[in-house]
């Protein structure tokens, strides 16, 4: 069994797969399916990273804005806070606060300009990726759906930036969205519409990737492509067809900004070893 749950596929995909299945199943007919994709991320966390805080990492702070936000959906839904401008603004500033705390150590290492500069992007691009999930986030099909491409992604991104351990968290948090969605497709019907549904997804991966930048060797701008996979799977409508077609199509188009992504990142790693 050890040696099983040592076994990377097992850690990043599997076990973060069949942990949010199981919560999916029993909140899927609540608005707290996103504490499925929040109980894939302590998966992962616990079978591969740990839960040590002896010092105070990068990863073990990515660790932490994850927990805080899988907490954050957990108290926002019961209190039945609505998704309105005031609220998606504070949720974006303590996205970017939490994005240059996680940063925080790679940029003491930097001279005052081009470390205010970096501090000011990570904040910017995380705040931007919450803001776009939130926003996007009002059918349950189409959140998870860019949870999904969007956990892959930062997954992806991280193993071409060198960090496996955080392409094992991303992966997993694909794995966990994908089993939010997939259990919306075998029932055929959408869950309670949740807004923060898809926020442990957007945070988490968000982090993931811009940690791939600051502590791994991925350039920048291959994150820019992640701004558009919340809102791709919106160009397919909803009520339309069946909702296993409609995951399907929702799916396919998240796909589309995440293979760019992907794309931009591999190409660059191909060059610079050339």
């Amino acid at each position: 069994m050890n040696e099983l749950l040592s076994n990377p596929a097992i850690q990043a995909g599997v076990a973060p797969f069949v942990a949010a299945l199981v919560v999916a199943a029993l909140l899927h007919r609540t608005r707290l399916l996103g504490l499925a994709i929040g109980a894939g991320f302590f998966t992962v966390v616990f079978l591969a990273l740990g839960f040590s805080f002896d010092s105070l990492t990068s990863a073990r702070k990515m660790v932490l804005a994850g927990t805080a936000t899988t907490i954050l959906v957990l108290v926002l839904e019961l209190t039945s806070v609505q998704s309105g401008k005031a609220v998606r603004a504070a949720l974006a500033l303590l996205a970017a606060a939490a994005a240059v705390w996680v940063v925080l150590r790679v940029l003491q290492q930097k001279e005052t300009g081009p470390a205010l500069l970096a501090g000011a992007a990570a904040a910017l691009y995380l705040a931007a990726l919450v803001e776009s999930g939130n926003r996007a986030g009002d059918d349950s099909v189409s959140a998870a759906s860019g949870a999904l491409m969007l956990g892959l992604c930062s997954g992806g991104l991280a193993l071409l930036g060198a960090s496996a351990s955080l392409a094992q968290v991303g992966i997993a948090i694909g794995a966990s969205s994908g089993a939010a969605l997939l259990l919306q497709m075998l029932t055929g019907k959408r869950a309670p519409t949740g807004w923060t549904l898809a926020l442990p997804a957007t945070v988490v991966a968000g982090l993931v990737g811009l940690l791939a930048v600051f502590t791994g060797s991925l350039p920048w701008y291959c994150l820019l492509p992640t701004l558009a996979i919340s809102w791709a799977p919106r160009v397919v409508p909803t009520g339309k067809w069946p909702v296993w077609l409609t995951a399907f199509l929702s799916a396919l188009a998240a796909l589309v900004p995440m293979l760019l992504a992907v794309a931009i990142a591999w190409f660059t790693a191909g060059s610079s070893s050339t």
